[in-house]
């Protein structure tokens, strides 16, 4: 009896000795994606955040701070801004121009997704026009975005915003 329960003992151990040894193979590939934490979700929403209220506060570095240096934004009308100086200027070019102040930026269903690189994304967004009485939508459709861990946390590498619901079949 002493030695079957030493023999079941050795071979459950040796099945997760096994077991982990397997795991760590798997998960050791070039192309396996990097596994997401609760808190990594949590940072890249908050990058989200950062841009949509940089935009209504009219507070350039906080939009800004949701970006890579070398991160490449595109707009709904299709123009590539690639760098943060270029996102700066068509940022403040916009608010010379009257953009922002009377409507304010909200997302839902943002979907969050590993990658080998870091992580992609995809959100509904909206745009509240607040100053009509009642407060009425005044745009809408989704971004798709790229996102890396830098020493300074989650940052966007790549925004593209569609307006409207002109889904890509290839995606």
């Amino acid at each position: 009896m002493r030695t079957m329960r030493a023999m079941v003992a050795a071979a459950l151990a040796g099945g997760l000795v096994v077991g982990a040894w397997v795991h760590t193979q798997g998960s050791g590939s070039a192309a396996a994606e990097m596994a997401l934490s609760g808190t990594d979700i949590a940072q890249i929403e908050q990058l989200y955040a950062r841009y949509n209220q940089g935009w209504d506060f009219k507070d350039v570095e906080l939009y800004l701070s949701a970006y890579t240096d070398d991160a490449v934004f595109t707009t709904g009308a299709g123009v590539a801004h690639e760098g943060k100086d270029a996102i700066r200027d068509y940022l403040t070019t916009g608010f010379a121009n009257g953009a922002s102040g009377d409507r304010t930026h909200n997302n839902t269903s943002i979907l969050i997704t590993p990658t080998a690189d870091g992580a992609k994304g995809r959100g509904y967004w909206y745009v509240v026009d607040v100053m009509s009485q009642p407060p009425a939508i005044a745009g809408a459709g989704y971004y798709d975005d790229t996102f890396v861990r830098t020493p300074d946390g989650w940052r966007m590498k790549s925004r593209t915003s569609t307006r409207g619901w002109r889904w890509r079949l290839s995606q």
